[in-house]
């Protein structure tokens, strides 16, 4: 546990507080009063940092599925980093993740999506020779994803919840993609939706099968 001392002490750079100093001057405040109001702001809507080595075993095996066929795609794209438009492909190749059946009830398809991600992103002249790495909207996507399986009391993060959090997000190429199509408004109610249909079909395959153990002729002992 720090001291009092040092737990009234921070160290900034010092462009950082000369735009403290302008602001409070401007507003007739102390840097103090200033510096706690926007640490306050900054905290109310801090998100945990997704770390690969640290979060990785959390997803489940599609939604890591996904994550390697969102480097694919980039690097089919020769792009040097993994952007959440990267992702949103990935979600959509794996076939066997909820996050593809939504996009495909709402009409999003492969080819169309890489189409308008080629026209706003381009493609790169040449493969990058470097491991390519996820933008910061990318891991902040996947600490959305990671609330939304934690919200739902998920164990594992599912391809539903990666493509809540590029929603939640809002404001990567991925949700532009989806605003383009017209369907980001609808993503989340559809989600929910065919997690619904499928908490129904489960029970009705649980209530089958029990209906057919107790019509099962007991068998008769020798």
């Amino acid at each position: 546990m720090p001291s009092s001392k040092d737990r009234q002490r921070i160290e900034v750079p010092s462009y950082f507080y000369e735009r403290l100093a302008q602001i409070a001057e401007t507003e007739n405040r102390t840097i103090t009063s200033v510096l706690n109001q926007l640490l306050l702001q900054g905290l109310s809507n801090y998100q945990p940092m997704w770390i690969p080595s640290k979060h990785l075993n959390r997803l489940n095996e599609h939604a890591q599925h996904v994550l390697t066929l969102a480097r694919e795609e980039a690097q089919a794209f020769n792009h040097h980093y993994i952007g959440t438009e990267h992702i949103l492909l990935g979600l959509l190749r794996e076939q066997h993740g909820l996050a593809a059946q939504v996009l495909s009830t709402l009409g999003i398809e492969l080819d169309a999506t890489r189409s308008i991600i080629e026209q706003q992103m381009g493609r790169g002249n040449e493969a990058s020779s470097e491991e390519i790495d996820y933008v910061p909207r990318v891991r902040k996507v996947l600490s959305l994803a990671l609330d939304e399986a934690e919200r739902q009391g998920c164990m594992l993060v599912r391809t539903e919840h990666i493509l809540l959090g590029i929603v939640r997000e809002g404001a990567g190429v991925a949700a532009n993609v989806l605003d383009h199509f017209g369907v980001l408004g609808k993503v989340r109610q559809h989600t929910f939706a065919l997690l619904g249909k499928q908490d129904e079909d489960s029970l009705e395959t649980k209530g089958k099968q029990q209906e057919q153990v107790r019509r099962k002729p007991h068998a008769e002992f020798q």
